[in-house]
């Protein structure tokens, strides 16, 4: 997925957000440093990540921040490819990022998000929403969505199952080159971030019919 609308990030802001690479160094989904070397990131970005970039906010730069290969990946037992259940992957990584980063905090409270909390998603994916080109953004750009009850996700038609969550937008939304993403309950400060969910499918981007699918970290 991608953001849609939305604004460039603080540089820093959200250091535990990582770009996924393939052995070209071209960017194709997210993930977040859950640990100085394990990255969450959504099960259908896997299988071809070589690099993760740590704390690069403008992936152009490649000056800045820690580029690390990955060593192995595991998906969820449980992921159903069809349905998108599920939809995790951990990437071990060769070693420890040198970089200076705050780790994300999971979420662990099945009760959160409540419907109506404003959630924040981020990435550098793409960035016009009715085109047929992939314009992927070379810095960091974030957006906040509103999270809605499964219940009220109903113009999926009972596809959405209790391992995902839904977020709305106002044309704004994550899409293409975002899956594998964080959405989190942001705090002050990055330290205190909080991720609910990790970016995994929708119907369109930033489409008033059909809210944005995350696959809900508490699950």
């Amino acid at each position: 997925s991608r953001i849609i609308g939305g604004t460039v990030s603080s540089i820093g802001r959200y250091s535990y957000a990582v770009s996924l690479q393939d052995s070209q160094y071209n960017h194709f989904c997210g993930g977040s440093l859950i640990a100085p070397d394990v990255v969450l990131s959504a099960a259908h970005c896997g299988g071809v990540v070589a690099t993760v970039a740590v704390q690069r906010h403008n992936l152009n730069d490649r000056t800045v921040g820690d580029d690390v290969t990955v060593k192995y990946e595991v998906l969820h037992p449980q992921h159903d490819p069809r349905s998108t259940d599920n939809d995790f992957s951990l990437i071990f990584l060769s070693r420890s990022t040198t970089a200076d980063v705050d780790l994300v905090q999971l979420n662990k409270d099945k009760s959160v998000p409540m419907s109506g909390d404003d959630v924040t998603v981020m990435g550098w994916g793409d960035t016009v929403a009715f085109d047929s080109i992939q314009q992927l953004s070379d810095t960091l750009k974030e957006v906040e969505v509103t999270a809605i009850s499964n219940a009220e996700c109903e113009s999926y038609q009972g596809q959405i199952t209790d391992n995902m969550l839904c977020a709305e937008d106002n044309g704004e939304d994550s899409c293409q080159g975002d899956s594998g993403g964080p959405l989190v309950l942001a705090s002050s400060d990055e330290s205190g971030d909080v991720q609910v969910g990790v970016v995994s499918w929708g119907i369109g981007c930033a489409n008033s019919s059909f809210p944005g699918v995350y696959s809900r970290v508490s699950a």
